[in-house]
């Protein structure tokens, strides 16, 4: 009768429940969908918090011919399997969510899947003992528990076991140090050779596609996931901490001397995360704009087809096209370029002029937005002597890094009449890192004074006394340089002895000293 029924059902749980080989869960309603939203993405996102790694479907039944039965295709499944990566993971969903979800409106039962040895075995095509065709297709072929990198396609997103030997109270601060080593494995594979007080290191810090990010579902799992600016930056990390692009246990060898950095300056040795690994998780892949661009995240701001160029980069924080790109502290669009507020801010009128394209040899030299650039710098310098009784340092350091360049232009209004202060320092700590700047004396535009610009600059332009439009223009042309060979910075190629801060130094130095 029904009881039994309910009875024996609930044996065979207790079963599953207790059956560590056991790692899948049965989802039932989704006939309950009649628009069938629920797609294998849909599921996913529902479910990849609880620790989900797939979801599948059943396959479609077949007649005796092999054919599908008519219209099976556009039948909508009642039920699916969700995959997890351990036992432990599942039995924690189940009992999170107490056996349902609600999933798009649509409530959702689970309980636990049968083991893959007591589900039917009969194969398609083939008589059953008792003489009938048995019509089932034959069961899935065992199941995968990790992704490999072809099957994560895109996937930015890192899985983290944290090792069973763990306290649970440890695995927050656990999970920060594996986000710390995953960001600074990358910043050692970009920086070989370089030593770590150079100013010539391109760290986290300063470029955004290194930038990694942790995820933990639960506190009290051990497990988490970590979020890359791009699928090669993940698939980089992954290489170089298990030697496999598949991923594995972290090798001991990265552990005993891993890239994090003591304040001693010595490599730290966290050989207590032995046994740690590194795995694909679907998820994470950056979603693809629409015709609008994600209009609903553009803050107000009118964007369209131009200001997403081809060259365009996902994992560039200047890219508009880019998930990285924090527009809300865009300021303006216009045709060519855009004006932005800096993360880290001189003051609080400092802004960024950027070019909407990635490439080019520089924002001051690039001819196509030359009449732009000059009539927003020049609107900047009126509302900064009106508004702020302020005039305008401006300077642009163009010059390619590990990481790439998008060119961008420093604003920054400072004190009326400390132009002077701002040159002679400029000068003199120029001199100090081994570069000279040179005063432009002509009245043409930078962008018509040298036709290669490939090996980058450094450009500023210095307010006069009278403030308005007047100002001092310098420049130092690394291309110059490398063609002449007076550099006094020992053969320096490609404006190395320009730090990547430089202008701010300067001008922190000029406040120090006021």
């Amino acid at each position: 009768d029904g009881g039994g029924g309910d009875e024996e059902e609930a044996k065979r749980q207790a079963v599953e429940a207790a059956n560590p080989d056991n790692c899948s869960l049965f989802l039932h309603g989704l006939h309950r969908d009649p628009g069938m939203t629920l797609t294998m993405d849909a599921l996913m996102d529902a479910f990849r918090t609880f620790g989900c790694t797939g979801v599948r479907f059943p396959k479609p039944k077949t007649n005796r011919n092999g054919g599908h039965y008519q219209n099976q295709q556009q039948q909508q499944p009642s039920f699916a399997f969700l995959d997890f990566g351990t036992h432990d993971e599942a039995s924690q969903c189940l009992a999170d969510l107490k056996g349902e979800a609600v999933v798009r409106n649509v409530m959702l039962t689970l309980k636990w899947s049968s083991s893959p040895n007591k589900r039917p075995q009969f194969q398609q095509g083939v008589h059953n003992p008792t003489g009938g065709m048995g019509g089932i297709p034959p069961p899935p072929p065992p199941r995968r528990n990790r992704l490999t990198e072809a099957e994560a396609g895109d996937s930015t997103t890192l899985f983290v076991r944290l090792p069973p030997t763990l306290h649970s109270t440890a695995y927050p601060a656990e999970l920060e140090t594996m986000r710390l080593l995953a960001q600074g494995t990358m910043e050692a594979e970009l920086n070989i050779g370089v030593p770590l007080d150079s100013p010539d290191r391109i760290t986290a810090k300063d470029e955004p596609a290194l930038r990694v990010s942790v995820r933990h579902p639960n506190a009290d799992t051990n497990y988490g996931f970590l979020e890359f600016c791009s699928h090669p930056a993940a698939l980089t990390t992954l290489v170089a901490l298990t030697g496999d692009q598949d991923g594995g246990p972290i090798g001991e060898e990265k552990l005993a001397v891993s890239c994090l950095i003591a304040e001693d300056m010595t490599k730290k040795d966290i050989s207590h995360l032995r046994g740690v690994t590194f795995f694909w998780a679907r998820g994470g892949q950056q979603s693809k704009s629409d015709g609008n661009h994600g209009d609903s995240n553009n803050h107000g701001l009118r964007f369209n087809k131009r200001h997403f160029p081809a060259d365009s980069r996902t994992d560039c924080w200047f890219c508009l096209a880019s998930p990285t790109c924090e527009k809300h502290l865009i300021v303006a669009v216009y045709d060519e370029i855009y004006i932005t507020m800096p993360k880290g801010a001189v003051n609080e009128h400092h802004v960024l002029i950027v070019p909407v394209e990635h490439g080019g040899d520089g924002a001051m030299v690039d001819r196509k937005i030359a009449p732009e650039m000059e009539s927003i710098k020049s609107k900047l310098r009126v509302h900064a002597r009106t508004a702020l009784q302020k005039d305008l340092f401006v300077f642009e350091r163009c010059i390619q890094t590990r990481g790439g360049y998008h060119p961008h232009v420093q604003v920054i209004p400072v004190e009326t009449g400390s132009g002077a202060a701002i040159q002679s320092k400029m000068l003199e700590m120029a001199q100090r890192n081994g570069f000279q700047l040179k005063e432009i004396t002509s009245d043409l535009g930078l962008n018509a004074l040298e036709d290669d610009w490939s090996e980058g600059y450094f450009y500023a332009e210095i307010p006069l006394p009278g403030g308005g439009d007047q100002f001092r223009r310098f420049i130092y042309s690394a291309s110059a340089v490398a063609g002449d060979g007076n550099n006094t910075n020992g053969g320096n190629r490609r404006g190395r002895g320009v730090p990547l801060q430089f202008g701010r130094e300067v001008l922190a130095e000029v406040l120090e000293n006021a």
